[in-house]
C-alpha cells in the first residue's frame, strides 16, 4: 500500500475501535528499506505498533537458495529502519533451512545479521519443506539434506551461542518439537519467549538437555 492510505487505514481504525491494544502487520525487509524514514514514521504515528519480518537466514547463500528475493545487507538495513521508525520488530528465522551442506553458515549468519539488528523478538519457525515447492523437490531428488533433531539441536546451539541480543527469543510454535530425557519440551511455547541476554544460559542449558537424550 501506498504510505498515504495505509496511514488513512490506521487512522481510521484508531478512530472507530478505540479499544485496540496493537495493530500488527507483516512486512518485507526489502519494502521497509525502500519507504523513507519520514514515510515510517508517518505509519507508526498514525498507529502501527509492530512489524513481523521474515529473515529466515542471514546468510546470503542460504537467501539466494530459498530465492529470498533480499540479502544479508537488506535485512540488516531494513529491521534497523524499522525500530528507527518506533516499531516493535519481531524477526523470523528458519532453523535447519540451510540443510547439511549449510548449517554452519546458516546458523552463524543468522545469528551475525540479528546481533546487527537486535531486534525486540526473535522467532523460531523450523524449516518444513513444503509439497510442490523447488525446496521440496531439491529434497527429493538428493540436492538437499535436512538435518535430524540432534544435528537440529547442534545447529541452535551456535545460533544461540553466537547470538548477542537485548530482546526476547521466543519458540512459539509446535514445530518447535525438541525434548529433553523426560519426554518434556525443551523450550516454553509461551509468546514472550526468553529475554536475553539474561536467560540465554537457560536456553543454551535446555538444549544441552536435548543432546544428552540423543
Amino acid at each position: 500500500m501506498k504510505t498515504d492510505q495505509l496511514v488513512e487505514v490506521l487512522t481510521y481504525l484508531r478512530q472507530t475501535f478505540p479499544s485496540i491494544v496493537r495493530i500488527t502487520s507483516y512486512a518485507r525487509s526489502k519494502t521497509i528499506k525502500q519507504k523513507s524514514l519520514d514515510e515510517l514514521t508517518a505509519i507508526r504515528q498514525a498507529g502501527l505498533d509492530r512489524v513481523h519480518l521474515g529473515l529466515e537466514s542471514g546468510d546470503d547463500a542460504v537467501l539466494e537458495m530459498i530465492r529470498k528475493g533480499a540479502t544479508a545487507e537488506i535485512h540488516i538495513l531494513g529491521g534497523r529502519k524499522a525500530k528507527a521508525a518506533g516499531f516493535q520488530l519481531s524477526e523470523y528465522w528458519m532453523p535447519g533451512l540451510g540443510g547439511k551442506a549449510l548449517w554452519r553458515a546458516h546458523a552463524t549468519n543468522t545469528a551475525r545479521v540479528l546481533n546487527e539488528i537486535d531486534p525486540h523478538y526473535i522467532r523460531s519457525r523450523p524449516f518444513r519443506p513444503w509439497e510442490g515447492t523447488p525446496m521440496a523437490e531439491a529434497l527429493a531428488a538428493g540436492r538437499f539434506e535436512m538435518l535430524g533433531a540432534t544435528e537440529q539441536l547442534e545447529e541452535l546451539r551456535l545460533t544461540m551461542e553466537t547470538l548477542a541480543v537485548t530482546g526476547r527469543v521466543c519458540f512459539d510454535h509446535a514445530g518447535n518439537y525438541w525434548r529433553d530425557p523426560q519426554g518434556r519440551l525443551l523450550f516454553s511455547h509461551s509468546y514472550e519467549g526468553y529475554k536475553f541476554p539474561e536467560e540465554k544460559q537457560a536456553v543454551l542449558d535446555r538444549i544441552a538437555e536435548g543432546l544428552n537424550r540423543a
